[in-house]
């Protein structure tokens, strides 16, 4: 069984400040229990943050929703956008930005964008018109 914090290729532990490819060792990552948990961004998943089960049941649940990859998708900060679309969930140890009017994450790039220049989006102006319809 792979560790917990390896994913997609990157490993996504809290000890790191955003998810990492630099550190993946994939005979570490992928190895035996022993191997991984003698890398040192390795941290206990139950130890590392106690979670009520309803935290817990919903990270699959995203996950399978909507399959982040973390090397494009991961935030290591809370994004701060006065956009009406956008929806934060925490995850594995940082944030994803979900968009609900292109219903999708978006990566990096698009977050800082959206934090930016939400007011001229043209998915801004998108959503706002479709709610509009809605209501008439």
């Amino acid at each position: 069984m792979p560790c917990p914090w390896y994913q997609g290729g990157v490993c996504t532990s809290p000890k790191l400040s955003k998810p990492s490819a630099a550190v993946v060792s994939k005979e570490r990552c992928l190895g035996s229990e022993a191997e991984y948990k003698s890398c040192r961004f390795y941290v206990d998943p139950e130890a590392s943050t106690r979670k009520s089960p309803l935290e817990q049941a919903m990270k699959p649940a995203l996950e399978k929703q909507l399959r982040p990859y973390p090397a494009i998708h991961l935030l290591s900060s809370k994004p701060r956008s006065d956009c009406p679309f956008i929806k934060i969930y925490t995850y594995g140890g940082g944030y994803l930005a979900y968009c609900t009017v292109l219903n999708r994450l978006l990566t990096r790039s698009e977050v800082a964008r959206c934090e930016k220049y939400w007011s001229t989006c043209p998915f801004y102006k998108l959503g706002l018109r479709s709610k509009t319809e809605q209501v008439a």
